[in-house]
């Protein structure tokens, strides 16, 4: 079973496609480099419920059409009050915070870059399987932001503070091959068969005893998980406060021009 979620021109589109207990859900908007639009978000959610609704899926595999997984935001978008950042955040906030707690196990195919909150969407995931040219961004700070889509936490608890610290603050970036380093992922393949190992991954994992994968993936997810949504109303709150700074609105203008 295939659905396109139609958006309006120029917006994007998010399609989910069901085959047995595996569902596809991919990000298409590739002339932006699957820049979340306010429609793709709103998209993708539906998306999530089609797959927590459907018999049968177990497993989801999350891939971007074209060059790159997602470059995050669209910067020509980006909310222009505190209101606006706050209403945002808990979107991408609830569909991460699904991912985490959904007894459904999540795979991210990663290539090109998966920067600001497609970094984030990819953290949500369970297992990333990544492009030996893919890379992982966190432009935050250098935009005047904090963290968002549970990058803090999630970052955080899977590659200690430490190395978040590092990455978060100085609005670092991970390739591939630091990514294996550091533990996030141990699927690192070349660009070419990154299509095929994510889905090999995919189906082996739907066809583990039924039920084992789910028990496993709540043993993980520990006590971290259940400070998860004070962490997530945090980042809200700072989010808030650093898009009303005078140094978000000259960044975000320099980064626009930029990619223009």
């Amino acid at each position: 079973m295939s659905a396109e979620i139609a958006q309006p021109t120029g917006e994007g589109t998010v399609s989910c496609d069901i085959s047995g207990a595996v569902a596809t859900i991919t990000l298409r908007r590739p002339d932006r480099l699957n820049a979340l639009s306010g429609h793709m978000r709103a998209a993708f959610g539906r998306a999530l419920d089609e797959v927590e609704a459907a018999d049968g899926v177990r497993v989801v595999l999350i891939r971007g059409e074209g060059r790159a997984f997602c470059a995050g935001g669209d910067l020509d978008s980006f909310p222009s009050t505190a209101f606006g950042w706050r209403a945002r955040l808990r979107i991408a906030q609830d569909h991460h915070a699904r991912m985490v707690r959904s007894d459904l196990i999540f795979v991210a195919a990663v290539q090109g870059a998966a920067a600001g909150g497609g970094a984030s969407l990819a953290l949500a995931s369970d297992i990333l399987v990544m492009a030996e040219g893919a890379k992982i961004v966190f432009p935050f700070v250098r935009l005047g932001l904090v963290p968002d889509g549970g990058a803090s936490v999630l970052l955080t608890a899977k590659l200690g503070p430490a190395l978040a610290a590092d990455l978060l603050l100085s609005g670092g970036t991970l390739t591939a091959a630091e990514a294996k380093q550091a533990g996030l992922t141990r699927r690192v393949v070349p660009d070419a068969d990154l299509a095929d190992a994510a889905e090999t991954l995919a189906a082996d994992l739907a066809a583990m005893p039924e039920g084992a994968l789910a028990l496993t993936k709540n043993l993980m997810r520990g006590a971290w998980a259940d400070r998860m949504q004070a962490s997530f109303d945090h980042e809200v709150d700072a989010m808030a406060l650093a898009a009303g700074l005078p140094g978000h609105a000259a960044a975000l203008a320099a980064a626009t021009k930029k990619g223009r």
